[in-house]
């Protein structure tokens, strides 16, 4: 494994915890805010993973650390936004009415007759509407946070791809391995914590998650070549 990338990926890990919970502030009924910051960490060590390469192909130094969160920033975001856009079973024209719906109600809740009067819909739209965003409201636009207009312009293709490598990968480790993990990372236990709610050893714990990482990030150094060798 390489050490550097560790380190990143461990320095970085409250950055990548933090976006999660803006964007499960923005989107609270997207999805649970564990699968945000299982995706959150994802993308960060897919950053990680990516930082040495993408470094050497445009002649960056991989020291100027910098550069390296809005870098993490962009990769995290953009995945967070696909795993919304992957759930988010409402329709564009769904949204839309109920954006019309939002605005003219200003907070307020407004007879149905009178929202169809004033947004030009028929009753039956506005109560279909209404019921339809009751079952599972998303109310963030995905394309609002887009990272798409930033300067980079990395493919989203490779963070899938390197995405894709690791949940195969943790999904192809045993139950300990995986519990490990979800306690550390996911209820962001310390290994101590991990260790006593798991009934094992510390050390047993440092040796549970050692291996883990590691296998994650052979899988994802493997990918990684993979996509560009």
């Amino acid at each position: 494994m390489d050490a550097a990338m560790e380190q990143l990926v461990e320095t970085y890990m409250g950055l990548a915890q933090s976006l999660a919970q803006q964007v499960w502030r923005t989107a609270p009924h997207a999805l649970e805010l564990d699968e945000l910051r299982g995706i959150a960490y994802l993308g960060l060590t897919a950053a990680a993973a990516r930082w040495g390469p993408y470094c050497q192909e445009h002649q960056y130094s991989p020291d100027a650390l910098e550069f390296f969160r809005p870098f993490v920033v962009r990769r995290v975001r953009g995945a967070l936004i696909d795993a919304i856009r992957s759930s988010d079973w409402a329709t564009r024209s769904l949204r839309t009415r109920s954006r019309q719906i939002q605005e003219v109600s200003g907070g307020k809740n407004l007879p149905d007759a009178e929202v169809a009067a004033r947004t030009g819909l028929s009753i039956q739209e506005v109560r279909a509407t209404r019921r339809g965003m009751a079952q599972r409201p998303v109310s963030m636009e995905a394309e609002e946070l887009d990272p798409s207009a930033s300067d980079d312009v990395e493919s989203s293709a490779f963070t899938a791809t390197v995405l894709d490598a690791v949940v195969q990968t943790v999904n192809g480790l045993d139950d300990t391995h995986k519990t490990v993990l979800a306690l550390h990372y996911y209820r962001g236990m310390q290994l101590q914590q991990v260790a006593k709610t798991m009934g094992i050893t510390e050390t047993r714990a440092s040796q549970l998650h050692a291996y883990a990482v590691l296998t994650v990030h052979a899988a994802m150094a493997a990918a990684a070549a993979q996509e560009h060798p």
